[in-house]
């Protein structure tokens, strides 16, 4: 599925957070579509409809066709204005929900932004509904689990740690990060986007030269912007020999494909999945469990 709203790093403010409060661990089901996008079903206001789940996105977003289906959407009086990660700025007006569900994981008070257009889907769901619940996607049994304590604590005990970064601008805007080594010589900050599926590898283009890229040398695209066709990126196409988190060179990708992109405001920015098939995210604990 072709990833229209990648990058679409832009933000929402929230007031309430859901929390996994019962003694059991939730289990939501997802759909793995065929370029890695995490499918789930959730109901806004008690509308159901398909949303990427997308730890890039830093906001929920609606679609307009479906926003229209939502009674009880309330427009604020607020508005955000953040930037996609190859530069555009876009204006956000702000929505708020009565409620969010999630298999029985409910949120109260949402807030969302609405976009005109024609995606496949309904929207995205980002991290905020999740602040304070720890949850694990599990990529080879397809859900999402709602850890507890007690089940984090198994899962911290078995699994292998890694420090995560919080971006967080004024509790508007949620999106992780954690360091990674390329080529054994240089070491970026790169956000962690499940909305951007499988194997997907982006870095700035300042870096070429420092990893001995040549541009001259590799495939090279201009793309317009989806949202301001006026604006766009050039970028480059090639391969790096390897990618390992800072802290932990067990973990690796070797011979990968990689992309730099002119203009990307982000040191790195790419797909989770490659760290392992389940993941564990506790954003109280700025922490990343790998459980394989």
């Amino acid at each position: 599925m072709k990833k229209i709203f990648l990058f679409l790093l832009i933000t929402l403010s929230i007031n309430s957070f859901g929390q996994n409060k019962n003694s059991k661990t939730i289990t939501i089901p997802f759909e793995l579509l065929g370029g890695g996008h995490i499918l789930i079903t959730a109901k806004v206001n008690n509308i159901e409809g398909k949303f990427i789940f997308d730890t890039g996105a830093g906001l929920n977003l609606l679609t307009k066709k479906f926003a229209d289906k939502v009674t009880n959407l309330k427009k604020t009086d607020g508005f955000y204005t953040g930037h996609r990660a190859t530069g555009e700025a876009i204006d956000c007006d702000l929505w708020d929900s009565e409620t969010l569900e999630i298999g029985s994981f409910s949120s109260k008070k949402q807030k969302f932004t609405t976009i005109d257009m024609d995606f496949p889907v309904d929207g995205l769901i980002s991290l905020l509904p999740f602040k304070e619940t720890a949850f694990t996607i599990d990529y080879k049994n397809k859900v999402l689990v709602l850890e507890t304590d007690k089940s984090l604590k198994a899962l911290v005990k078995t699994g292998t740690s890694l420090p995560i970064q919080i971006s967080d601008d004024a509790e508007k805007t949620l999106g992780i990060s954690t360091y990674i080594t390329l080529n054994d010589k240089l070491t970026l900050q790169m956000n962690l986007d499940s909305g951007a599926g499988f194997n997907v590898f982006r870095f700035s283009s300042r870096y070429m030269e420092k990893l001995d890229v040549d541009s001259t040398k590799v495939e090279k695209k201009y793309r317009a912007s989806d949202f301001k066709p006026s604006e766009g990126n050039n970028y480059y196409f090639t391969k790096l020999a390897k990618i390992n988190p800072a802290s932990n060179d067990k973990i690796k990708v070797e011979d990968f494909k990689a992309t730099f992109i002119e203009g990307l405001i982000y040191e790195a920015i790419g797909s989770i999945n490659w760290l392992g098939d389940k993941i564990t995210i506790d954003l109280q604990k700025k922490v990343l469990i790998i459980n394989n």
